[in-house]
């Protein structure tokens, strides 16, 4: 067996993906070309259509399904021959998919909904064949209690005690999207502040009807407030780093930083993920690796940039321990992003481990399992693999 055909058998945790949606939505070819690119809708169809993903995407759906495979053969557009399918169907496809794959286990971001998604986890464990927990995005519940409570000092002491439950609530972890908001440079806030931010955020919700969280001080109080909170309860705190939708600003979205922040709590325990990362991954790999308590990913790129995915895992690499490192797809809507997320970064770790000249076969091998499985089960509390 090659190196390359023994990372392939490996078990897969992606602590990082979205919801699945129905197998019966009409549009699918649409809506998978969709998903083949972080661009917004006003971005043209027909230049998607021309990304290595999209191009990734169908050779799946060819793959695992012949009705699909036979469509394509005879000539047919992608638009027809990527067909709805019934309930049977498409549980059947979906648990052949991730089986072939070896995932084992998702960790859902709940705070981001995509149209037609299938939110009952045990309805997506049953599709899927998979252990599925889930992810508490706070900013997503910050405006929910902004809504519920009109005062400062009634919003923060009920998030905070909410966000104290969520391990036994069964979250697995918590995440923040201050990147997309107001960028990564979090600093301490004074309360006072926080207070005047806040009455203000509330007045435009009273206003607008908006109740979206923009507010820098608000964020960064947020985060200093719940950290604490998450350190008692072992609880992972991920980041949103780097390349994402169109509405992020990329400059701001560079994990250095969070330098400050890190400073200021991972010496008390808390830990910390930083997701996708990219073009930052260099970056993260060096907070990975002088920070206690920093752990990283590079999805999305797996999926949506095929092409450079080992060359991406290499520079990862070049400075963070395989310790500290962990697979996630950042998957959503269609089982095809998750696969072309496992093939591709399977590979590149491969690729990668395989070029090391200083460690032997079973070192290698223990890596590898720790970067797909057991990094991220030991990190956020779950079971560790136990076989391949």
């Amino acid at each position: 067996m090659s190196f390359n055909e023994f990372v392939q058998t490996l078990p897969l945790l992606d602590h990082h993906a979205h919801y699945l949606i129905k197998g019966d939505v009409v549009n699918r070819s649409h809506r998978l070309l969709r998903v083949s690119s972080e661009a917004d809708a006003q971005y043209p169809i027909a230049d998607t259509a021309n990304r290595l993903a999209w191009s990734a995407f169908q050779k799946v759906a060819r793959q695992f399904d012949a009705a699909t495979d036979a469509a394509y053969r005879a000539g047919t557009p992608a638009a027809e021959a990527l067909k709805p399918m019934d309930a049977s169907a498409y549980r059947q496809y979906n648990r052949r998919v991730f089986a072939a794959y070896n995932y084992r286990t998702l960790f859902i971001d709940t705070g981001f909904v995509p149209d037609d998604a299938i939110l009952d986890l045990d309805q997506t464990a049953d599709l899927t064949g998979l252990t599925v927990r889930p992810i508490y995005r706070l900013e997503t519940h910050a405006e929910k209690f902004m809504e519920r409570y009109d005062n400062f000092d009634e919003w923060s002491q009920h998030l905070l005690d909410a966000v104290s439950q969520v391990r036994a609530q069964g979250y697995v972890g918590c995440k923040s999207i201050a990147a997309y908001r107001v960028g990564l440079q979090v600093t301490t806030v004074r309360e006072q502040d926080a207070h005047r931010a806040f009455d203000l955020w509330r007045a435009h919700f009273e206003d607008t009807g908006s109740s979206r969280l923009e507010d820098q001080d608000v964020i960064n109080y947020l985060l200093g407030m719940v950290a604490p909170a998450l350190i008692e309860q072992h609880l992972p705190l991920q980041f949103h780093v780097g390349y994402g939708d169109a509405d992020t600003d990329l400059y701001l979205g560079n994990p250095l930083l969070l330098r400050s922040f890190l400073q200021h709590f991972c010496y008390d325990g808390l830990q910390v993920v930083l997701l996708h990362c990219y073009p930052y991954h260099r970056e993260a790999g060096y907070l990975a690796s002088v920070f206690p308590g920093v752990y990283f990913d590079t999805s999305l790129v797996n999926n949506l940039a095929p092409s450079s995915t080992q060359s991406v895992v290499r520079e990862s690499l070049e400075l963070a321990p395989y310790s500290r490192y962990l697979f996630a797809s950042d998957a959503s809507t269609y089982v095809e992003m998750y696969a072309v997320a496992a093939q591709t970064f399977k590979d590149a770790l491969a690729a990668q481990l395989d070029s090391v000249g200083t460690a032997d076969t079973a070192q290698k091998q223990a890596w590898a399992r720790m970067v797909c499985y057991d990094n991220a089960a030991q990190l956020y509390g779950v079971p560790l693999s136990t076989t391949n």
